[in-house]
């Protein structure tokens, strides 16, 4: 079944807040801390998109399955490990 999608005109106020309809709230679950995403686009347009931390692990799970991400990882940290000495001298020592 394809989802219906909801258009509407919203207004920013002075401190850059722009309201969600309680419509939408409700029919998306989005409750007050939820954080969202924000997408600049060409042409003037705006993308929102809320972040779902359990999903978005989901997903990369799915995308890297199988993937040997061991040699990726030794390369960072062979990179991060001296700029982390660099800017933390305590580290150094170890």
């Amino acid at each position: 079944m394809e989802s219906m999608q909801m258009v509407t005109v919203v207004t920013m106020d002075r401190a850059g807040r722009i309201v969600i309809p309680k419509e939408t709230r409700e029919a998306q679950g989005i409750r007050a801390g939820t954080k969202f995403l924000l997408v600049e686009g060409p042409e003037g347009r705006l993308w929102l998109q809320r972040l779902d931390p359990k999903e978005l692990a989901r997903r990369i799970e799915k995308e890297l399955e199988g993937v040997d991400l061991d040699p990726l990882i030794a390369k960072v940290r062979a990179e991060v490990r001296p700029l982390a000495a660099e800017r933390y001298p305590i580290l150094r020592r170890r």
